[in-house]
């Protein structure tokens, strides 16, 4: 049976057979509230290039729990159970981890929130694996920092689904009214006792970023380097290159590696204003590259050097910690909403392209003498020193949008924009980065029809990424959804080393 027999299958099935209302349950037990609700769905992806890496069929069931404990206190857990999607290459099932970068498992379960959430008069209280949602900007917040993100479907996962669950107390304080104090004051302080990692696609996955791959061969030209005794190098020699990507130790569990945060926030007067500050490891990937030459018996036993030579390249993650002070605020202005935030990011890690590491032969040539030389001297493996993957500089990050809401339309407009400051290394982002980002909806036939598109455009690095969807309610419970990602720019941007991933797809689900 063909994907779209299978979706029209299932599309009939569950129109004629799921119950047209909601069934979310909400009841009472030992007098105490009880609630579960979710939603099943399931989404078909149709690759444009058949030769990217494929998508498969992705089921997912998420089931949200609520328990009244007592009249202040209250347990909340959410569990998400998933199979397919990206992740072809999954070789086990069972459940993530909270240590590991790279990992792959399908058929999955996560835990993925499940707190104790204590509310007293001024004090509130959240205990537990959990997710922070700080900032007032669409899509990317300078100021939300506390929870990692995964990265195997970056573009089609909604920005809470793509966030992670971490282990955290979150206390709020509620101050008491005063004249010479914004209205609705509130202190909040989260501190997450170990380190919860980023999550990442495996190699040759769909969403791998190309830009941490290598080459899959090195050339040395002739002449390039001279061999002990002044000679230079008689042939051009070809060196196989693979590349494999490994997990690194987390932090160790120690109090000075745990993330913390806090935010006060108030309204003064029409104006929804914050301040912020982190200290923890930063949410933004990083990562390392290291490679290893090989002297193998030669191939050719006319070849110059008595021995062939291979290498292969590491890519692991690195995890740095930052200070960031940011701010925020929101003012309507009739049917408009304006919105900006920033902060000031120290020490924060920005990738380069990793794929220029080893590329040009004059770049490496000390290092190629030093591991021809250590070869002619007997040794089987050598060392190569790429130089710096990533750099740590500090940056600002800000942006300010607006958006307008009227007749069931909502128009947003947003720029946002890093700044790199006192750098002097080619990253794979500008030192003035500059991003766009449009997102109009609007609600047809008594909202039972959206129509949405989303659009960023990478002014500074030059990639368009634009993703229209139509969405529509078959029932209260029942939705179907369309759309097509389109991807396009530089191969060496962060949006346009995904441009052989344009797709379409189709996802039905049911919510209960």
């Amino acid at each position: 049976m063909g994907r779209w027999q299978l979706l029209r299958v299932t599309t009939v099935i569950g129109a004629l057979w799921l119950p047209a209302q909601a069934w979310g349950l909400k009841t009472t037990l030992a007098g105490r509230a009880l609630e579960l609700d979710g939603y099943v769905e399931g989404r078909e992806v149709f690759e444009e290039n058949r030769a990217t890496s494929h998508d498969r069929t992705q089921q997912t069931l998420r089931l949200r729990a609520a328990a009244e404990v007592t009249s202040w206190l209250r347990l909340d857990a959410t569990t998400v159970g998933s199979n397919g999607g990206p992740t072809f290459k999954a070789t086990k099932a069972g459940t993530f981890n909270l240590d590991d970068v790279f990992q792959d498992v399908s058929p999955a379960v996560e835990f993925e929130e499940a707190y104790l959430d204590a509310r007293l008069d001024r004090f509130d209280l959240r205990l537990g694996k959990q997710k922070v949602a700080w900032g007032k900007l669409d899509r990317t917040q300078p100021n939300d920092l506390i929870n990692p993100e995964r990265f195997a479907d970056p573009f089609l996962q909604e920005e809470d689904e793509r966030k992670i669950g971490v282990p955290a107390v979150q206390a709020s304080y509620y101050l008491p009214a005063a004249d010479w104090l914004p209205q609705e004051m509130r202190f909040t302080a989260v501190w997450a006792p170990f380190y919860v990692p980023f999550r990442f696609p495996e190699v040759g996955e769909r969403w791998f970023p190309p830009t941490l791959t290598t080459t899959q061969e090195f050339f040395i030209p002739a002449g390039l380097v001279t061999l002990p005794g002044g000679q230079p190098l008689p042939v051009p020699i070809r060196v196989p290159v693979s590349f494999r990507a490994a997990n690194s130790r987390t932090p160790a569990l120690r109090f000075d590696n745990g993330d913390w945060g806090v935010r006060l926030a108030g309204i003064a007067g029409e104006a929804d204003v914050a301040l912020y500050y982190y200290h923890g490891f930063d949410v933004q990937p990083c990562f390392g590259l290291s490679a290893e030459a090989f002297a193998h018996p030669p191939a050719d036993p006319r070849n110059p050097l008595g021995f062939d030579i291979t290498a292969t390249t590491t890519l692991t993650p690195a995890f740095r910690q930052i200070d960031s002070w940011g701010a925020d605020a929101a003012y309507p202005i009739g049917p408009f909403t304006i919105r900006a935030e920033g902060a000031y990011i120290s020490g924060r890690p920005f990738n380069r392209d990793l794929r220029l590491l080893i590329t040009d032969p004059r770049v490496l040539g000390p290092q190629i003498e030093q591991g021809l030389a250590a070869f002619l001297n007997g040794a089987t493996r050598v060392p190569i020193d790429l130089g710096a993957s990533f750099v740590t500089r500090d940056a600002v990050e800000w942006g300010m949008g607006a958006d307008y809401s009227s007749n069931g339309y909502l128009l947003l407009l947003q720029l946002n924009q890093t700044d790199v400051l006192h750098n002097d290394a080619a990253l794979l982002i500008k030192d003035v980065e500059t991003r766009l980002l449009a997102n109009v909806r609007k609600n047809f036939f008594n909202d039972d029809l959206q129509a949405q598109l989303i659009a960023v455009y990478g002014a500074s690095s030059d990639y368009s990424v634009v993703l229209p969807r139509l969405t529509y309610r078959l029932t209260d419970a029942l939705d179907v959804r369309l759309g097509y990602l389109f991807i396009a720019g530089r191969r060496s941007s962060v949006g346009g080393q995904y441009r052989r991933n344009d797709e379409g797809f189709v996802r039905l689900r049911y919510s209960f």
